[in-house]
């Protein structure tokens, strides 16, 4: 038999998972005040100067996202040993749901409009990775992880790089000097070391379909020509820092099967329900058309 998918999601690798118990709900928000040098001078005799902490509220909002398919009495008496009707449809329906979960957190990373603190660089031309002459991607990465530093105290200690960056960023002469003090076991699938400045290389390969039904195929890459410098917690919690998060109701992701006798077959249906929020756009740096 044949069949296509997707290998290379990281969409739960970069937005953290926190497990909820309504579809929305109230977090609560803290500002940088822990950076202000306060004046805590105090003179002989007098009371000590107030400092007060600022606590911010914001809303997620969990929707709901199904796919279902059928799989008819026919279809299983006439299914070879090969295969398996129930356990294909559910992993192609799922797989589904998880190319869109991918879609939905790569669109709201790579979108420079969601950078509230200006964290992004266009890249074009010569600065572009993909030109091995002129363009200095170290040095980039280092700007971008100084930038986030300078704004959330603590080390980036991620990278994103979508499926073609990841692939002409391990061609580049930088990269390639790099990778002479790295064991070849231990190189990414694209061929990069497994840390480049002292961030994760994560791959972002899964593709999409973007033609209209019935329309000739129109394959790219989810995460585009994109690259991600970002800080990823190991886990988020109360008073954690993370740049997106996935807000999901507990329960979900579920699969059920029912039965429908009119129409001689059972249903097979995968469900899920999340909101894909920004928390703390300053923990990430995003470098729109990392090649050209």
């Amino acid at each position: 038999s044949r069949a296509y998918k997707n290998n290379s999601f990281i969409a739960e690798l970069v937005a953290k998972v926190i497990p909820v118990g309504k579809e929305s709900g109230i977090y609560f928000t803290y500002g940088r005040d822990a950076f202000k040098i306060p004046n805590a001078y105090r003179v002989d005799g007098t009371r000590s100067n107030e400092v007060h902490l600022k606590v911010g509220q914001a809303t997620y909002f969990c929707l709901g996202y199904a796919l279902s398919d059928i799989i008819t009495d026919n279809v299983r008496k006439q299914a070879d040993p090969a295969i398996n009707p129930e356990a294909d449809t559910a992993e192609f329906i799922t797989d589904l749901m998880l190319l869109q979960l991918e879609d939905k957190v790569a669109t709201a990373m790579t979108t420079a409009a969601n950078y509230t603190n200006s964290n992004y660089a266009t890249l074009s031309g010569t600065t572009q990775w993909s030109d091995y002459t002129n363009s200095n991607p170290l040095t980039n990465i280092k700007t971008a992880k100084a930038k986030i530093r300078s704004l959330i105290g603590r080390e980036a200690n991620s990278i994103i790089l979508a499926g073609d960056v990841a692939e002409t960023l391990s061609l580049h002469p930088d990269i390639k000097d790099l990778r002479k003090y790295t064991d070849p076991n231990l190189l990414t699938a694209a061929g990069l070391p497994p840390k480049i400045l002292g961030l994760t290389v994560l791959e972002g390969k899964a593709t999409k379909n973007t033609a209209y039904e019935n329309l000739s195929e129109s394959m790219s890459y989810v995460w585009g020509n994109e690259a991600i410098v970002l800080y990823i917690p190991d886990r988020v919690g109360l008073k954690s820092l993370a740049p997106w998060v996935l807000f999901r109701e507990t329960g979900y992701r579920s699969t059920r099967k029912w039965r429908e006798e009119a129409r001689k077959g059972d249903m097979i249906e995968v469900e899920d329900k999340y909101d894909v929020k920004e928390v703390a756009d300053e923990c990430a740096y995003l470098f729109v058309n990392a090649i050209a």
